[in-house]
């Protein structure tokens, strides 16, 4: 079990540096995986850290600042990397990085978003409490709702 406090108050500490453009991505990326105990990226895998998408960097980056967080130190590289990827690249579409670190409904949402990709869950909260706590905050599922609503107003229409 893990504080989910704990974790929006290390966001909200993130250093400016996380939010930088001149931060080398796969380097940072790297260096949490070696913290968590697995191996660092070599060429093949650091290719996706090396975009140019700068919005989905600066949130890698935020995400790589909480998930050093000691409550994350027994890592799995697959599950990391996947959140990294998978669950950060629609977010970053839809909300500024920064956001994470200054917004306390973001800054929840990130937290909850990298407990349920890591199989862990907060203090107090069965995984049905968390699933549905993360499902108020979740960007990804509220525009997917509002798209879905907008759709079904249009074919009423």
């Amino acid at each position: 079990m893990t504080s989910l406090s704990r974790l929006t108050r290390r966001l909200a500490d993130t250093p400016s540096d996380f939010l930088s453009d001149d931060v080398s991505v796969p380097a940072v990326v790297s260096d949490l995986l070696v913290a968590a105990g697995e191996p660092g990226l070599d060429a093949r895998t650091a290719l996706p850290f090396e975009s140019s998408e700068r919005g989905w960097l600066r949130l890698v980056l935020v995400a790589c600042w909480l998930l050093a967080d000691e409550e994350f130190r027994a890592g799995d590289q697959e599950r990391i990397v996947e959140f990294l990827t998978e669950v950060l690249l629609p977010l970053a579409d839809l909300v500024d990085a920064g956001k994470f670190v200054n917004d306390p409904d973001r800054r929840e949402e990130l937290a909850r978003l990298a407990l349920r990709s890591l199989g862990l869950s907060p203090d107090g909260e069965t995984a049905a409490v968390a699933a549905d706590r993360l499902a108020t905050v979740d960007s990804v599922r509220r525009q997917e709702v509002l798209r879905a609503a907008r759709a079904a107003e249009e074919r009423a229409a």
